[in-house]
């Protein structure tokens, strides 16, 4: 919370008067109360913050306020004996280290000890009221590079070579590639999933935090309604074109080097108006 006030930008005074903007009350002495002690605000309070600091939803810290509250944790089951098409994390997650990740959630460690500000600071642009309407159960859906359509969002590599596994990336349309799908979680989020082609296996495409491909995404096969690096709300940028914004609100998904260009890997970056965080988004019919 601390880190969201200094990303923000805004003082005490600034933070009760952008709440006030949004018909929230939040008083100076409360918000500095609220930085200064280490127990957890009421839930009210915690999303009239994040509101005030700029984030559009507050509901991804409104449940990882409530898992901290209440200790619950979902139990991980245990993995098939085959090695899963999509790679798993790296180590087993314990019900402590869970915690520990929800934590990180809510105080904004995007990028861990790497680089955790570079890709989540200086935004310039602000959430859209224009989100992408899906079907409650989600669609199959292709995405384009809005200034190359006949590239699509799908299975490609680090163009530096540094990781070895898939990341997303621009590639030709129609490419043998896993089918994506989006499915809405709270209406205002979406998760961008994507079926092995070979397994049929489900990964999420989840904003690496760290590592030699920190900020690129990277389908895994452990999804969450609560991983924050995971949810993207599809806004409407212009007529048929979108932005993909992360949950928090300070980052979009554009591509590395800025241009639309075969093999360029998406990558999570400060909001701006460019048009490489641009898309296109076709909704693929049933058995289409």
């Amino acid at each position: 919370m601390r880190q969201l006030k200094e990303r923000s930008g805004l003082t005490l005074r600034g933070l009760e008067e952008s709440a006030a903007a949004q018909g929230e009350v939040l008083a100076r002495s409360t918000v500095a109360d609220m930085l200064r002690k280490d127990s957890l605000p009421r839930p009210e309070l915690l999303a009239a913050y994040v509101k005030a600091c700029g984030v559009a939803q507050p509901e991804p810290w409104l449940r990882a306020r409530e898992r901290l509250a209440t200790g619950v944790v979902a139990e991980v089951s245990a993995p098939p004996p085959a090695r899963p098409p999509w790679r798993r994390p790296s180590v087993v997650l314990t019900a402590v280290v869970v915690v520990a990740l929800v934590a990180t959630a809510l105080v904004l460690q995007w990028g861990g000890a790497t680089s955790p500000d570079a890709a989540v600071t200086g935004g310039t642009t602000r959430p859209g009221s224009d989100p992408l309407t899906l079907p409650p159960g989600g669609s199959q859906v292709r995405i384009h590079a809005a200034g190359a359509p006949d590239l699509c969002l799908t299975e490609g590599r680090d163009s530096t070579g540094a990781y070895p596994t898939e990341v997303a990336a621009l590639r030709p349309c129609p490419s043998r590639g896993p089918r994506v799908f989006l499915h809405p979680v709270d209406d205002e989020f979406a998760t961008i999933k994507w079926e092995h082609p070979v397994d049929l296996a489900i990964g999420c495409l989840t904003v690496l935090p760290s590592g030699p491909a920190i900020h690129l995404l990277e389908p895994r096969n452990v999804c969450s309604d609560d991983n924050l690096d995971q949810l993207f709300r599809v806004e409407r940028v212009d007529g048929d074109r979108y932005r993909f914004r992360s949950a928090v609100g300070s980052a979009c998904i554009g591509l590395r080097g800025g241009t639309a260009s075969e093999g360029a890997e998406a990558i999570r970056e400060p909001c701006a108006a460019e048009p490489d965080q641009e898309f296109t988004v076709d909704l693929v019919p049933a058995g289409g």
